[in-house]
C-alpha cells in the first residue's frame, strides 16, 4: 500500500494501490465542509464518487493520472456530496448514477443550504442505481447497497473481491449518518447499519466525511453503532 498526502486547490490527496489488479483509490477532501471525493482508477479508467464541489480541481488530478472518467456515482443526494456532479459530467460526458429516491434533492435548487453548498442547477442521472445491482467503478464490479436512513436514496457500494465498502452517510469512523434532516429516518438507518454489520471484518471503509476505517474496527468501538 502507498500513501502520500498533497495540498492545493483546497484539496488534500492520498492515494492508495490496492491488491494484485492494482485498484488505486484517491480521497480528495473538497468543498466548505470537507465531504470526501473519491476517484477509483483501474487500468486506464476512472469513476468519481460523489463530486460535492470543485469540478475544476477533479478534473486536474483526473488529468495528472491520464485516466479518462467512465461514471460518476452519488452515494446520496445532499448538496454537499453532489454539487459539483452536473459540471463534471458536462466536462467529461461521465454516465451519472444516483438513487431515485433522492430525485428531490438532486433538483433541490431553491433550498437555501443547498445553494450554499454550491447546487445551483439540478442534477439529472443517466442512469438510477437499484438494490443488488451490479455497477463497474472503472471496471471493478461493485454491488449497490440500499441503506436509507440518512437520506430515502442513500446507498453504500461493495466490493467483496477488493474487500471495500464506499459507505457515503451512512457508516463513519466512530460515527453514524445523521436521521434528523429531512427525509431522514432512525429506525430505517438502524436497519440499514445492521446490514452493513454483515459485512466482512476486513472491510475498508470509505465514508463521506472523515479517515477511513473498518467494519472490523466499528463493530468494536463505534458506541452509536
Amino acid at each position: 500500500m502507498v500513501l502520500c498526502v498533497l495540498r492545493g486547490s483546497n484539496a488534500r490527496m492520498s492515494e492508495q494501490v490496492r491488491g494484485t489488479d492494482k485498484m488505486r483509490i484517491i480521497t480528495l477532501s473538497v468543498g466548505s465542509i470537507d465531504t470526501n471525493c473519491y476517484i477509483v482508477i483501474h487500468n486506464g479508467d476512472a469513476c468519481v464518487i460523489d463530486p460535492g464541489a470543485e469540478a475544476n480541481g477533479i478534473i486536474a488530478v483526473l488529468a495528472g493520472q491520464q485516466v479518462a472518467l467512465q461514471n460518476i456515482l452519488l452515494t446520496h443526494g445532499h448538496a454537499d456530496h453532489v454539487a459539483a456532479a452536473v459540471a463534471l459530467k458536462r466536462l467529461t460526458g461521465a454516465k451519472l448514477f444516483a438513487h431515485p429516491a433522492d430525485g428531490y434533492l438532486l433538483r433541490a435548487t431553491d433550498n437555501e443550504i443547498a445553494k450554499m453548498l454550491g447546487l445551483t442547477e439540478a442534477v439529472t442521472p443517466d442512469a438510477a442505481l437499484q438494490d443488488s445491482a451490479t455497477v463497474s467503478l472503472a471496471g471493478v464490479d461493485f454491488t449497490v447497497l440500499a441503506t436509507p436512513g440518512h437520506t430515502p436514496g442513500s446507498c453504500c457500494l461493495y466490493s467483496a473481491a477488493e474487500q471495500v465498502l464506499f459507505s457515503g452517510d451512512t457508516l463513519f469512523r466512530g460515527g453514524i449518518g445523521r436521521s434528523d434532516l429531512p427525509g431522514g429516518d432512525a429506525k430505517v438507518l438502524a436497519r440499514s447499519l445492521a446490514r452493513l454489520k454483515q459485512l466482512p471484518p476486513d472491510t475498508e471503509v470509505y465514508p463521506g466525511h472523515g479517515p477511513s476505517t473498518t467494519i472490523g474496527r466499528e463493530r468494536m468501538s463505534n458506541r452509536y453503532w
